[in-house]
């Protein structure tokens, strides 16, 4: 403290005498009613008498109380449940997390491209490095959680799939599933899946997660899907499916009508709908929705008009497909630079018919840059698709091979603005191994029925 300094503390009204005896708890405690504010005099002055003042906070009012909560980070916030009962009381009431949430969907929201694999020792180093502080910034990133040299020394995790502020990770090698909140630090891991015949080794791939949120914006229980990967075409899609409500794998074997074969390469599913989609070869994708219809499948063409050679050629790797604000979009950039269009895109029109409706097509004459060093190589550089940007509608976030940047494309203006220069592997950059991540405006609680196995970081 500075000398002429001031400090504010919030205490008891009853104080201990004998502080050597006092008793250590985790509950709240019940009598904090009071806050003294004391101020210490300069040093120089004659008088050095501390001056105290004292407010009983059961006097604040209420709508007070709740103005100045709401305007607080959800960090300080939960911090805060442990004053008083009262004030535990008041947080803890869903009707809080309603309004805290509602006063800041409008609001922009921290969202980054995370780069899905992550070399660390153990699980809990992933949650240390998924702090608020580390990814909450207003310039945007593409997020790296190792270094190049834990890359060559450290196991290898992977992020597979987030769900209402869950994230999906799991260990590459042996093959471990877990299940966390970021904000919280806490996590589940999953139980090994049903054991398959001792002759039978399935590769299984294309791990997804779907979640049940409640009107009270509670999530209630969640749902890991995994896949098996067959090298050949198939009338079935053979799956598991991990309950949060019953703790257990549960396999299933479900037939299509037509036949097909899933893309390895494909990455992770995408969500769209409450439904898991998966790409397959010539249709486009298998829709599967692990709550409301867990025994059948369907397929999801992709929209006509596509270039077919170079989705074969490149597998997939020019395209991205996935759901953004509600829609289902299929955004597709042209690899060879003699081709007319540039850059389109097709938005689903009618979901359960499988009708997708173009939005546009852009010649790279349309394009421009404010960029001097990017305006001048519009006609002769390269883009891989990376996201969609989860909140505004018309901008899509991509790699410039040639310039080793990340820009963003405004489907409205036909602008390219050069967002941030990577520090990573860069080379590697593409859809299938970035997420976009978003920090959780509310704290996700792993549900109850799985808490048993919660750990806390």
């Amino acid at each position: 403290m500075e000398p002429g300094g001031s400090s504010s503390i919030i205490n008891n009204s009853r104080r201990r005498r004998n502080p050597k005896k006092r008793k250590h708890s985790t509950e709240p405690v019940n009598e904090v009613n009071t806050a003294i504010i004391t101020t210490k005099q300069n040093p120089n002055s004659p008088d050095l008498r501390l001056f105290t003042f004292t407010y009983d906070l059961t006097h604040l009012p209420e709508s007070l109380l709740l103005e100045i909560l709401f305007k607080l980070p959800v960090k300080s916030i939960f911090r805060f449940k442990c004053v008083c009962k009262n004030w535990r009381t008041l947080i803890s009431d869903p009707s809080f997390a309603r309004t805290y949430i509602s006063q800041r969907l409008d609001s922009k929201l921290s969202f980054r491209i995370l780069y899905r694999y992550v070399y660390v020792t153990e699980f809990r180093d992933i949650l240390d490095r998924l702090r608020p502080d580390v990814y909450i910034s207003h310039k945007f990133s593409v997020l790296f959680l190792s270094t190049f040299k834990e890359q060559q020394q450290a196991d290898q995790f992977k992020v597979l799939a987030m769900s209402n502020g869950l994230i999906l990770c799991c260990l590459l090698g042996p093959l471990i599933y877990y299940v966390c909140d970021p904000v919280t630090r806490q996590w589940v891991t999953l139980p090994r899946g049903s054991q398959n015949s001792p002759n039978r080794h399935p590769i299984i791939f294309g791990e997804g997660l779907v979640s049940k949120v409640s009107n009270d914006r509670v999530l209630t229980s969640y749902k890991a899907v995994r896949i098996e990967w067959l090298s050949v075409e198939s009338n079935f899609l053979n799956l598991e499916t991990y309950s949060s409500e019953t703790g257990h794998w549960t396999e299933h074997r479900l037939f299509c009508p037509t036949r097909f074969r899933l893309l390895k390469r494909g990455g992770g599913p995408i969500h769209f709908d409450g439904k898991l989609h998966w790409f397959v070869y010539e249709h486009g994708m298998v829709a599967y929705d692990p709550y409301k219809d867990t025994k059948k499948c369907r397929l999801i063409k992709f929209p006509e008009g596509r270039d077919v050679g170079n989705e074969y050629k490149y597998d997939g790797l020019f395209r991205l497909c996935d759901e953004c604000k509600g829609q289902l979009r299929y955004f597709e950039v042209a690899p060879e630079r003699s081709e007319v269009f540039c850059f389109s895109m097709w938005v689903v029109k009618d979901y359960d018919k499988g009708e997708w409706v173009n939005e546009f097509r852009v010649t790279r004459s349309d394009l421009w840059s404010a960029d001097a060093a990017l305006s001048s190589s519009l006609m002769k550089v390269t883009f891989i698709p990376l996201s969609f940007h989860p909140f505004d509608l018309d901008i899509v976030y991509m790699r410039c091979v040639e310039k080793s940047c990340i820009v963003s494309y405004n489907i409205l203006t036909k602008r390219l603005d050069v967002c941030c220069n990577p520090v990573g592997i860069v080379e590697d950059l593409s859809w299938r191994v970035v997420i976009p991540f978003v920090l959780p405006i509310w704290p996700t609680p792993i549900p109850v029925a799985a808490r048993k196995a919660v750990k806390r970081a």
